[in-house]
């Protein structure tokens, strides 16, 4: 269905999980609909919220990211071209420049954890921070290297998404970012390895 041809009383009484993204897009930017935006938020928070998670590393700034991510992409939605990539790709976009954001920012203020959340065993807390620690300097030796690899691998595996969706939104082919993909992991292998 062309969403041009949306009248006010379908507007009002219709948005339904069916809706396409461009489709509750249309509906938010043309007539400020509140429900057309409930259901965009609850269709991605899921997936933007784990891909927060997976960056940040613990709930509550997962949930303070997922939020602000929202806010941003709510705020710039009259800027999103479906020509040029899906509402998905933009949506993961703005979440991966937040996220960058966020974790320069971490860095800088340096790393601590949250005394509310339960302590792991001594074994697993040493672990847990190794890992961490070594995700962080793979991540900074790609941004730093090939800020392109950077932010294939950032999406591929914090964000969970597939090679054509990265190359939709980085506007590469799929073979491309896949090539680049796995010429990144050999060398982080390389340069990492003990």
């Amino acid at each position: 269905m062309d969403v041009r041809i949306y009248t006010i009383k379908q507007r009002e009484s219709g948005v339904t999980a069916a809706m396409t993204d461009e489709q509750l897009v249309f509906l938010i930017v043309s007539f400020g609909s509140d429900k057309a935006k409930e259901r965009l938020i609850l269709r991605y928070y899921d997936h933007i919220y784990a891909f927060a998670y997976r960056r940040v590393g613990n709930a509550d700034d997962a949930y303070d990211a997922a939020q602000e991510i929202f806010i941003k992409a709510m705020n710039a939605l009259a800027s999103f071209d479906k020509r040029r990539a899906s509402f998905k790709t933009w949506l993961y976009a703005i979440a991966s420049h937040h996220l960058r954001d966020v974790f320069k920012n971490r860095c800088a203020q340096g790393f601590s954890m949250p005394m509310d959340e339960e302590m792991p065993s001594a074994e697993r807390f040493e672990e847990s921070v190794e890992t961490r620690a070594l995700a962080a300097q793979i991540m900074d030796y790609l941004e730093k290297s090939d800020y392109c690899a950077y932010q294939i691998v950032e999406l591929k595996i914090f964000g969970d998404m597939t090679f054509e969706e990265i190359g939709a939104m980085l506007r590469l082919s799929p073979n491309t970012v896949k090539t680049r993909y796995y010429a990144a992991v050999k060398k982080c292998r390389k340069e990492f390895s003990p």
